[in-house]
């Protein structure tokens, strides 16, 4: 089983940035066409070829037989100079087979991967080293960093939305919210009163019971908290908040911190303004704001011209 280790997000913002890096360097190597491994290495391979005004060729590859093929109709002619791309270079031997398949055709070529780490079968020539103990989480495979993924040996027999990985917020989703000034007014008061709270009547249509619940709650809160949860019949894992980072920025990167080290695909928040926050930090992950009725997905990426 393979050691757990963090995600890395890699939104479409990220890839193509990764990408333009290298522009210029290829630019000047003669490359005749961008030659892709389907289907993670498109989407990097679609920017490349554009970017440097060349023909887009695919290759295909069975994972059961080690079967390489062409997936385009259309190849590259013979003895030409290819940047070849994937979107990992990993320990399976797709790249690898997809590097001896262009050598016995006759091919010159440099590979390129949008990552790769120690643990990779194959060293590309570019590409971005991944930090010791993250793993490349691309939105093409967001299932593919859960432990459920993993534990197939990367031999997924279900569609890939089972492999996925849930988290909620707890207060305004499970239970409803108090009014922050209660506690202001009177701490011991308001925590006694939440913790008589009923579960909210209206919850996300999921089954909750053995979801991990990442709060804003403080650590110092965990007894309290655990019994409400398991009076209630919820029993998944629950990450609670360092007590020195309070504010509502700290709390929301607090959640998003969680997400990628618990390699979690989707997560459903109560507070807007949190939720637009993590989705922002965590990039690949699916962030839904909970407003009491429905799950609204929220995205948040920079506006670059906007500052």
């Amino acid at each position: 089983m393979p050691i757990p280790r963090a995600a890395f997000p890699y939104d479409y913002a990220r890839v193509e940035h990764v990408v333009a890096e290298h522009v210029p360097q290829w630019r000047g190597m003669g490359f005749d066409a961008v030659v892709a491994i389907a289907r993670g290495g498109l989407p990097a391979a679609l920017i490349a070829c554009t970017a440097l005004d060349l023909p887009l060729h695919a290759l295909s590859y069975d994972r059961g037989t080690r079967q390489v093929s062409w997936f385009t109709a259309q190849v590259p002619p013979a003895g030409a100079h290819i940047l070849l791309v994937e979107d990992i270079a990993g320990r399976g031997t797709t790249l690898s087979d997809s590097i001896a398949f262009l050598a016995a055709s006759g091919y010159a070529f440099k590979v390129f991967t949008l990552a790769y780490d120690a643990e990779s079968r194959v060293r590309p020539d570019f590409g971005v080293e991944m930090p010791p103990g993250f793993r490349a989480w691309f939105p093409w495979e967001r299932e593919s960093v859960t432990p459920a993924y993993d534990a197939t040996n990367n031999q997924p027999r279900l569609p890939t939305d089972a492999y996925a990985s849930w988290a909620i917020d707890l207060d305004g989703i499970l239970l409803p919210d108090l009014a922050p000034h209660l506690y202001d007014t009177d701490l011991a008061a308001t925590l006694a009163q939440r913790d008589l709270l009923l579960p909210s009547e209206l919850l996300p249509a999921r089954d909750l019971r053995q979801l991990t619940i990442i709060t804003g709650r403080p650590e110092q809160d965990r007894a309290r908290t655990q019994d409400w949860l398991h009076r209630h019949g919820f029993h998944g894992e629950l990450i609670m908040r360092d007590a020195t980072r309070h504010s509502a920025l700290q709390t929301a990167e607090h959640k998003a911190q969680a997400i990628v080290a618990g390699c979690y695909t989707h997560f459903i928040e109560s507070d807007m303004a949190q939720a637009l926050e993590i989705a922002r930090r965590v990039q690949v992950a699916r962030v839904y704001w909970w407003n009491g009725q429905v799950a609204l997905s929220i995205y948040a990426s920079q506006a670059a011209e906007l500052g």
